[in-house]
Protein backbone atom coordinates (compact mmCIF):
# COMPACT_ATOMS: atom_id res chain seq x y z
CA UNK A 1 0.00 0.00 0.00
CA UNK A 2 2.82 2.41 0.87
CA UNK A 3 4.52 1.67 -2.44
CA UNK A 4 1.30 2.39 -4.33
CA UNK A 5 0.83 5.67 -2.45
CA UNK A 6 4.46 6.64 -3.02
CA UNK A 7 4.07 5.93 -6.74
CA UNK A 8 0.92 8.01 -6.91
CA UNK A 9 2.57 10.95 -5.08
CA UNK A 10 5.62 10.75 -7.37
CA UNK A 11 3.36 10.76 -10.43
CA UNK A 12 1.45 13.78 -9.21
CA UNK A 13 4.75 15.54 -8.47
CA UNK A 14 6.07 14.90 -11.99
CA UNK A 15 2.84 16.12 -13.57
CA UNK A 16 3.02 19.24 -11.39
CA UNK A 17 6.61 19.86 -12.46
CA UNK A 18 5.65 19.58 -16.10
CA UNK A 19 2.78 21.98 -15.56
CA UNK A 20 5.04 24.38 -13.71
CA UNK A 21 7.46 24.52 -16.60
CA UNK A 22 4.73 25.23 -19.13
CA UNK A 23 3.00 27.77 -16.89
CA UNK A 24 6.31 29.52 -16.19
CA UNK A 25 6.83 29.82 -19.94
CA UNK A 26 3.48 31.50 -20.35
CA UNK A 27 3.27 35.14 -19.43
CA UNK A 28 0.36 35.94 -17.13
CA UNK A 29 -1.24 39.15 -18.45
CA UNK A 30 -1.22 42.40 -16.49
CA UNK A 31 -4.15 44.69 -15.84
CA UNK A 32 -3.83 48.36 -14.95
CA UNK A 33 -5.33 50.01 -11.90
CA UNK A 34 -7.67 52.21 -13.98
CA UNK A 35 -8.97 49.22 -15.96
CA UNK A 36 -9.56 47.18 -12.79
CA UNK A 37 -11.39 50.07 -11.10
CA UNK A 38 -13.55 50.58 -14.18
CA UNK A 39 -14.48 46.90 -14.25
CA UNK A 40 -15.40 47.03 -10.57
CA UNK A 41 -17.47 50.20 -11.06
CA UNK A 42 -19.33 48.57 -13.96
CA UNK A 43 -20.17 45.56 -11.79
CA UNK A 44 -18.05 43.13 -13.78
CA UNK A 45 -17.50 40.06 -11.61
CA UNK A 46 -13.87 40.04 -10.50
CA UNK A 47 -12.10 38.46 -7.56
CA UNK A 48 -9.18 40.52 -6.27
CA UNK A 49 -6.54 38.77 -4.16
CA UNK A 50 -4.02 40.61 -1.99
CA UNK A 51 -1.05 38.25 -1.67
CA UNK A 52 0.86 40.40 0.83
CA UNK A 53 1.44 39.25 4.42
CA UNK A 54 -1.59 39.57 6.72
CA UNK A 55 -0.13 42.62 8.51
CA UNK A 56 0.23 44.53 5.20
CA UNK A 57 -3.33 43.54 4.27
CA UNK A 58 -4.55 44.83 7.65
CA UNK A 59 -2.88 48.21 7.03
CA UNK A 60 -5.09 48.74 4.00
CA UNK A 61 -6.10 46.85 0.89
CA UNK A 62 -8.24 47.28 -2.20
CA UNK A 63 -11.84 47.33 -1.06
CA UNK A 64 -13.26 43.83 -1.29
CA UNK A 65 -9.91 42.11 -1.84
CA UNK A 66 -9.37 38.70 -0.30
CA UNK A 67 -6.24 38.08 1.74
CA UNK A 68 -4.36 34.98 0.65
CA UNK A 69 -0.69 35.58 1.49
CA UNK A 70 1.87 34.35 -1.02
CA UNK A 71 3.72 31.13 -0.28
CA UNK A 72 6.21 29.19 -2.35
CA UNK A 73 3.51 26.52 -2.60
CA UNK A 74 -0.02 27.89 -2.24
CA UNK A 75 -2.14 25.18 -0.60
CA UNK A 76 -5.15 24.10 -2.62
CA UNK A 77 -7.37 24.59 0.42
CA UNK A 78 -6.50 28.32 0.33
CA UNK A 79 -7.92 28.73 -3.17
CA UNK A 80 -10.37 25.91 -3.86
CA UNK A 81 -13.40 28.15 -3.26
CA UNK A 82 -12.26 30.80 -5.76
CA UNK A 83 -14.68 31.17 -8.66
CA UNK A 84 -13.62 29.63 -11.95
CA UNK A 85 -16.09 31.64 -14.01
CA UNK A 86 -14.71 35.13 -13.45
CA UNK A 87 -11.52 37.11 -13.64
CA UNK A 88 -9.09 36.74 -10.74
CA UNK A 89 -6.62 39.60 -10.19
CA UNK A 90 -3.64 39.18 -7.86
CA UNK A 91 -1.61 42.03 -6.42
CA UNK A 92 1.23 42.75 -4.03
CA UNK A 93 3.50 45.69 -3.28
CA UNK A 94 6.71 44.12 -4.60
CA UNK A 95 7.60 46.67 -7.26
CA UNK A 96 8.49 46.04 -10.91
CA UNK A 97 7.91 42.46 -11.94
CA UNK A 98 5.27 41.99 -9.24
CA UNK A 99 7.23 38.95 -8.02
CA UNK A 100 4.83 37.60 -5.38
CA UNK A 101 1.59 38.33 -7.21
CA UNK A 102 3.06 37.00 -10.48
CA UNK A 103 4.12 33.76 -8.81
CA UNK A 104 0.74 33.44 -7.07
CA UNK A 105 -1.03 33.96 -10.43
CA UNK A 106 1.17 31.32 -12.06
CA UNK A 107 0.31 28.89 -9.27
CA UNK A 108 -3.40 29.58 -9.81
CA UNK A 109 -2.92 28.95 -13.52
CA UNK A 110 -1.18 25.66 -12.72
CA UNK A 111 -4.15 24.68 -10.55
CA UNK A 112 -6.48 25.15 -13.50
CA UNK A 113 -7.63 28.75 -13.13
CA UNK A 114 -7.48 30.20 -16.63
CA UNK A 115 -8.80 33.76 -16.25
CA UNK A 116 -6.04 35.25 -14.09
CA UNK A 117 -4.30 38.62 -14.35
CA UNK A 118 -1.74 40.50 -12.27
CA UNK A 119 -2.32 44.08 -11.16
CA UNK A 120 0.53 45.94 -12.82
CA UNK A 121 3.12 47.80 -10.78
CA UNK A 122 2.74 50.17 -8.95
CA UNK A 123 -0.48 48.29 -8.08
CA UNK A 124 -1.67 49.19 -4.55
CA UNK A 125 0.48 52.35 -4.46
CA UNK A 126 -1.20 53.68 -7.61
CA UNK A 127 -4.61 52.54 -6.33
CA UNK A 128 -4.09 54.65 -3.20
CA UNK A 129 -2.59 57.59 -5.12
CA UNK A 130 -5.70 57.78 -7.28
CA UNK A 131 -7.89 57.86 -4.17
CA UNK A 132 -9.64 54.59 -5.01
CA UNK A 133 -11.40 52.79 -2.11
CA UNK A 134 -9.15 51.10 0.42
CA UNK A 135 -10.37 49.32 3.50
CA UNK A 136 -8.71 48.14 6.70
Amino acid sequence: MRRLLAGWVAGVFLVALGGAASAAAEEIPRIGVVELKQMMDEGTPVTVIDVQPKDAYAEGHIKGALSIPWRTQVPLEDVWELPTDQLIVTYCDCGPGEADSADFARQLFQMGYENVKILADPSIKEWRAKGYPVEK
